[in-house]
């Protein structure tokens, strides 16, 4: 590496999709409220549209909210980080995952059944969702 040239690490994910099913708010050993939620996301090409899945994470307030309000098919932008995890399966296997840890989640209407408001409800600050790796051992699901 050159002298004076800084390495600049970041990790900034946006997202906007819908939920691919009702999200499962579960409780850490520790009692943390984590709410966990696929997110499909359309891709569209010049006469061609795929989707791409992702798993989503929502911890704490934000998390209870998310479970309170969201239902499959809900409109919502996630603004997040990826996060890789590793475990050990039930066979012995490693496994591993890159999920997305929501930040913020924005509550997007349809027609008359959400708006602004919704928006409002989904809003979380970055001390609502302040993560530990240690909180990525004890996720129930």
């Amino acid at each position: 590496m050159k002298e004076g040239i800084e390495v600049v690490s970041f990790n900034k994910v946006i997202l906007a999709g819908n939920l691919t099913r009702d999200p499962e708010l579960r409780f850490t050993q520790g009692g943390v409220p984590v709410c966990g939620f696929g997110l499909a996301v359309n891709r569209v090409f010049s006469k061609t549209e795929e989707v791409d899945y992702f798993d989503v994470s929502a911890w704490r307030d934000l998390g209870e909210r998310v479970a309170n309000y969201l239902s499959k098919g809900s409109p919502v932008l996630v603004e997040g980080r990826l996060q890789y995890r590793t475990w050990e399966a039930q066979d012995g296997s490693k496994r591993s995952k890159v999920d997305v840890v929501a930040d913020n989640i924005q509550f997007l209407g349809r027609g008359g059944d959400g708006g602004e408001a919704g928006s409002r409800q989904g809003q979380g600050s970055r001390d609502d969702v302040e993560v530990s790796e240690e909180d990525f051992d004890d996720i129930p699901f």
